[in-house]
């Protein structure tokens, strides 16, 4: 399986008593199956998946299966603490239609997770699933980086096909994809300020979070790379910085969340502790989106 293209980390929405509300999940879906979008991370980071219980997790999957055609894919974070767990999380989100697992660095005893037991744990699961493997690094929330060496010697497993690396640091990603250069094996950039250069020095696409709220314009560099069109894919590369910082380190869930708002789709309250964005936040953050010509 191929992994390429732009694909949002769907954010769960919450109704007013904090419950998953699904049928608002369906609406963003189906609007964003509208676009150029090659997929979806379901239970990603940004869904908050952290704050849901097994039980909600396995239903958003199932929503999310039910609205997202075969043309598009579906990649689902089954990622948890114990290799076991994860192995039973992960054949349960297959079965409730996942196309691709994707799996966290393990990180709560990360005094201990070197580079043998990540190849430990990695390749256990690999083993097992009955779905590909998509490897996530993610060193702003884990505080733990998995390095080009442990990604390189896990891409020959057959059943592990990539990496989201979230990192931010492109030399690392090069890397990454210099190394496993002579395998089958996709590497996304986590970092949508990262993306144009990301592709140059071949990556196969990214999993972003402004995806959620302005897919086409994150297509759109895709899109203007493969044609060869540089200067437009760098200048729209720029314009992204902003609104990038403003739903990621700056703001986080919840700003992305009001971004999604301020452009139609169904974003809403975060889950606690997570708080809110404040009205002057909100503002702030549509401020960033129209100095960059998006609103």
């Amino acid at each position: 399986m191929k992994i390429e293209g732009v694909f949002p980390p769907v954010t769960t929405p919450f109704d007013d008593n904090g419950c998953v509300a699904h049928n608002q999940l369906e609406e963003n879906i189906n609007r964003w199956n509208d676009t150029d979008v090659a997929g979806y991370l379901i239970l990603g980071s940004n869904s908050e998946s952290v704050f849901l219980t097994e039980e909600e997790k396995l239903e958003v999957v199932k929503t999310a299966r039910k609205s997202i055609p075969p043309s598009k894919i579906m990649l689902a974070g089954t990622g948890l603490e114990s290799t076991e767990n994860t192995i039973e999380f992960t054949k349960k989100a297959a079965d409730c239609g996942a196309d691709v697992a994707v799996i966290i660095t393990p990180h709560f005893f990360k005094s201990n997770m070197s580079h043998d037991a990540f190849m430990k744990h990695y390749l256990m699961i690999a083993d097992i699933s009955h779905i590909p493997v998509l490897l996530y690094n993610v060193p702003a929330f884990t505080s733990l980086n998995m390095g080009a060496r442990t990604a390189s010697a896990l891409s020959s497993h057959e059943n592990i096909i990539g990496i989201k690396d979230s990192s931010g640091n492109v030399e690392q990603l090069s890397e990454i994809i210099s190394l496993t250069a002579e395998e089958e094996f996709c590497v996304l950039t986590g970092s949508s300020i990262a993306l144009y250069p990301s592709l140059c020095i071949g990556a196969s696409g990214g999993i972003m979070a402004i995806a959620c709220a302005i897919p086409e314009k994150c297509s759109g560099i895709i899109r203007l790379y493969k044609e060869g069109n540089h200067t437009e894919a760098k200048e729209l590369q720029l314009r992204l910085i902003g609104p990038s910082i403003a739903v990621t380190s700056l703001y986080g869930v919840p700003g992305l969340k009001a971004a999604m708002d301020l452009f139609g789709y169904h974003g809403g309250l975060p889950r606690l502790p997570l708080l809110p964005v404040t009205e002057r936040e909100i503002n702030t953050i549509k401020d960033t989106f129209m100095n960059a010509g998006f609103l």
